[in-house]
């Protein structure tokens, strides 16, 4: 599996245009080679713009505890500096977890490339384990079958 980090990604952008810049670089670079190598994650040069498809997993992942997302929510804030998050108090459903405990495989849910960033993460069932996370799979590939049919789990699942 590789991984790519946009890290300009504004909410209201439409993956679609995301998907356009990331296809117009791999077309290029295929362009400027003479014998056109398969670039090192493309070996079947199955990522072309029409084949591939964006994915997100829902409903399974490590929840966050009250504590983590105050954590979260404060930093950079003045109250980063606070050292005790109300850790005396309990709460009933403390940690929010929505686990894989029956070790069952991710459900996958297909994003529309139109949507928006923000239409996605505001989903109940996303699951952002500390920065929202997407699948980009070509139907070209010989992965495409084991990811559709759950045979395949990301890496931190396997923990």
């Amino acid at each position: 599996m590789t991984s790519d980090i946009i890290e300009d990604f504004c909410e209201t952008d439409m993956f679609s245009a995301h998907l356009d810049m990331i296809s117009s670089d791999i077309y290029v670079y295929y362009l400027s080679m003479e014998s056109c190598p398969p670039l090192p994650w493309d070996k079947e040069k199955a990522y072309s713009r029409d084949a591939v498809e964006l994915y997100y997993e829902a409903g399974s992942g490590v929840g966050l505890s009250r504590k983590e997302i105050l954590r979260y929510l404060l930093e950079g804030t003045a109250g980063t500096h606070l050292e005790s998050f109300g850790d005396n108090e309990k709460h009933v459903g403390d940690s929010l977890n929505h686990g894989n405990s029956t070790g069952r495989s991710p459900k996958w849910v297909k994003v529309d490339e139109k949507s928006t960033l923000y239409s996605i993460l505001k989903e109940p069932d996303i699951v952002i384990p500390g920065i929202p996370v997407f699948f980009i799979v070509s139907r070209s590939s010989s992965f495409y079958k084991d990811f559709r049919t759950g045979k395949w789990a990301p890496p931190w699942l396997h923990d």
